[in-house]
């Protein structure tokens, strides 16, 4: 596509080159450019994509599947002021955070979420074959690694990957489980401080940080250093909300947590000899909230003879379980049996 032509989309899509940004193309690169970051791509995708340049947005599409009228949206970067902007978006990663520095009369420095966001439908003509062609796919992965590519601009400052890593999140949580280690809190100090009772019975605690939920910021999950069945069990989960550290939950020895493959969250509990089960959550975005997916429930009071129960419901007394086949059940359970068997970092190491 000659320049001239690709200025002229930009416009349209822009609205106003002056307000919005730009683009430049210097060597073998262009820089697209808003308000406040810009980011660069190679220049060889140049002439296989559109771009639309918004005050705190960035989207890049694939200009063949949008022609073609099947959206081609390959990826776009955004600034949030605040995490709960984006994080009930699906599609949404943060990649880091920006600082914008410069300064009105009575105005603070502002602190905006750099926000990786991409298609959660098909954006390409799939009716020429199940895979994206190959143009798309370039600009597609373009967007996983267009943190590296990011750069402030006109006094703001762009940090790749701050606000997203465990260790600079969690420290002073890791701080205070070391302090309840070393003085032997008991199970009412634990309780209230939000802390697994495990912490008295065992000494082998340790530490891992995963991003649980796919939002590009890692959790920080506490659990037993422990081999077998036991290996990756977690009594304590923590997430980040509105950049703080929150305390999601905790668990025992008949209230097990841990990660699935998949991303969710197992909660392994146990009520009596005859009756234990499984609950499948997610953990909502920039919240403490695990949002119940699928329950497995092995019952031998209410039916002894058929004691294997799904319930796709809310885990409280308004449950409807559904009374099934053990081929079923252990069909539908396999799905979530693949936990993470996290090698924790010992907590004394810290």
């Amino acid at each position: 596509m000659k320049k001239f032509v690709f200025f002229t989309i930009f416009f349209i899509l822009s609205s106003s080159i002056n307000v919005f940004g730009s683009t430049n193309l210097i060597g073998d690169v262009f820089t697209l450019k808003n308000k406040l970051f810009s980011i660069t791509l190679p220049k060889k995708f140049k002439e296989t994509c559109e771009i639309k340049i918004e005050k705190d947005k960035i989207s890049v599409f694939h200009k063949d599947s949008k022609k073609a009228g099947f959206g081609g949206f390959a990826f776009g970067i955004k600034a949030y002021k605040y995490p709960a902007d984006y994080a009930v978006l699906p599609g949404s990663r943060k990649l880091g955070e920006l600082v914008n520095k410069r300064k009105w009369w009575g105005k603070k420095c502002e602190l905006y979420d750099i926000v990786l966001k991409q298609p959660t439908d098909v954006q390409y003509d799939y009716t020429k074959g199940e895979n994206p062609p190959d143009s798309y796919k370039f600009l597609y992965d373009l967007g996983e690694s267009a943190g590296i590519n990011i750069t402030g601009v006109k006094g703001a400052i762009y940090y790749n990957g701050r606000g997203t890593k465990g260790e600079d999140l969690y420290n002073d949580i890791l701080e205070k489980h070391m302090t309840a280690m070393k003085e032997k809190w008991d199970s009412t100090k634990l309780e209230q401080e939000q802390m697994s009772y495990m912490y008295n019975l065992t000494d082998k605690i340790g530490y891992v940080y995963y991003d649980v939920n796919a939002d590009g910021i890692e959790e920080l999950l506490i659990g037993e250093i422990a081999e077998g069945n036991w290996k990756g069990v977690i009594y304590d989960i923590y997430t980040m909300v509105n950049r703080e550290p929150k305390h999601v939950v905790s668990g025992g020895i008949r209230n097990r947590y841990y990660v699935c493959d998949n991303s969710f969250i197992c909660n392994e509990y146990s009520s009596g000899a005859k009756e234990s089960g499984v609950r499948v959550y997610n953990l909502v975005e920039n919240s403490t909230e695990l949002y119940p997916q699928v329950s497995f429930k092995y019952d031998g009071y209410t039916n002894s003879k058929k004691p294997w129960f799904l319930s796709y419901g809310w885990e409280n007394e308004h449950d409807k379980w559904e009374n099934v086949s053990e081929d079923k059940f252990n069909e539908r359970k396999k799905v979530f049996e693949e936990y993470k068997r996290f090698d924790f970092k010992p907590l004394n190491e810290f």
